[in-house]
């Protein structure tokens, strides 16, 4: 068997000699390449598990938690249902239990419209339900009518044009004439065979594309700071792909990314970190993250803030104010400002920051939250809920402001076959 595997065989004859084909060369070569080709995928598996946060065992409380609450937002979120229920997600209520978080604009008004007085349900399906009181969400790149209080803690070199590119800064389509937003991170495009890795910059496609055309063209640059700011801008790099969004709110077609990315120019020097953050280390799986976990970020708006997960697996519908449309967004993650040193998690221009845990692994990518018009109302009961924090009764009554929204990194990088730069 030996000799048939590895034996020479007669290939022709002639004037100049005889020619000989040896099966030894063929498994050789073949050897070699198995041997090279297992090396590249086992070098790529633990690449890849490396970049991840260490995930947690499988909570299948929370699987069933979630395909219970895919129903009922289903239900409440569908096109025409109801004017005050606008979000769906998961939260805690302490220890392992988890419950369904139903968000309304105004927990005195009707849950929809010739509801009257009826409430929801305590539970559903065996699973609690938790109404919280919180404005609707908004895409977050534009131009923000008066500048915050919490501005004046960091230099408008953000708002500025930067020598060296780095996360957080001002960026946006030069075609968003007075909007902005912000450069999240710097990623690479996952490839097979290239050796050259070409950087692109991360954000929202709201951000880096102009969501009137359909496609991307050479008039789709990036400018650095936003169009919108006061002071002048140039072209950094130029869009290469945008996750497109779909505005028709159908909960059957729903809307997982809000994200982009764009070559960076290599004139233009970056370095891969975020103020007041530094660099990211890795990611977390969208199923590893889990309520009430500290995230942080910074972006162009507010700088650095702090806050906590408050809801994972979070259905919702996003009015896009540039347009007027709502878009409706499965599976997201919505993060509470950590009070009372931070009111407010993002504002308008905070669109593209990258969501961060502690532990530097990137965790999601800002592109919505509260629209700054909130209510009078519920801006006036805020400090009231601190006080009553420890009332038992307040658990089954919550309030949210200054929240924002964003989509697991996980999903970003899967959808768009990227990795983020380390």
């Amino acid at each position: 068997m030996l000799m048939l595997i590895l034996g020479r065989h007669l290939l022709r004859t002639g004037p100049d000699g005889t020619w000989w084909y040896d099966d030894t060369v063929t498994w050789v070569t073949g050897l070699l390449a198995l041997v090279w080709l297992t090396w590249f995928f086992v070098r790529r598996y633990l690449r890849a598990r490396a970049l991840k946060r260490r995930p947690r065992r499988i909570n299948h409380r929370l699987r069933r938690t979630a395909r219970i609450k895919r129903e009922l937002s289903s239900q409440y979120l569908r096109p025409g249902f109801s004017g005050n229920i606008h979000a769906v997600g998961i939260g805690r209520l302490g220890g392992d239990d988890y419950c369904i978080q139903v968000f309304l604009n105004d927990l005195d008004d009707e849950l929809w419209q010739g509801s009257g007085t009826e409430t929801l349900p305590n539970s559903y399906r065996g699973v609690p339900i938790i109404p919280v009181e919180a404005p609707s969400a908004s895409l977050l790149s534009a131009e923000v009518s008066r500048p915050l209080d919490i501005l004046d803690k960091y230099p408008r070199g953000i708002r500025g044009p930067q020598e060296v590119i780095v996360g957080g800064i001002s960026g946006a389509n030069t075609n968003l004439t007075g909007e902005s937003g912000t450069i999240g991170y710097f990623c690479t495009r996952k490839s097979k065979w290239s050796r050259r890795k070409e950087i692109y910059m991360l954000s929202n496609s709201h951000v880096f594309a102009d969501l009137r055309t359909e496609k991307v063209d050479a008039g789709d640059l990036i400018m650095q700071p936003s169009p919108g700011e006061s002071g002048s801008n140039r072209p950094i790099g130029a869009l290469t792909y945008f996750s497109p969004l779909k505005f028709n709110g159908a909960t059957n077609q729903p809307n997982h990314i809000d994200a982009a990315i764009a070559k960076l120019w290599s004139k233009h020097p970056l370095r891969p970190l975020i103020p007041l953050i530094g660099a990211v280390k890795g990611y977390v799986a969208k199923h590893n993250v889990e309520p009430g976990e500290a995230v942080r970020k910074f972006g162009r708006t507010t700088g650095y803030t702090e806050g906590r997960v408050f809801s994972i697996y979070l259905d919702i519908r996003i009015r896009y104010d540039r347009t007027g449309q709502t878009a409706f967004f499965q599976d997201q993650f919505l993060i509470e400002p950590a009070l009372p040193e931070f009111d407010r998690f993002v504002s308008k221009g905070d669109s593209g920051s990258l969501l961060v845990d502690a532990s530097q692994h990137a965790i999601g990518l800002i592109f919505g939250g509260m629209s700054p018009s909130a209510s009078e109302k519920i801006q006036a009961q805020s400090k009231s809920d601190l006080s009553s924090a420890g009332d038992p009764a307040a658990v089954k009554r919550q309030r949210i402001e200054g929240y924002g929204v964003a989509n697991p990194i996980s999903e970003v990088l899967d959808r768009l076959k990227i990795e983020l730069l380390l």
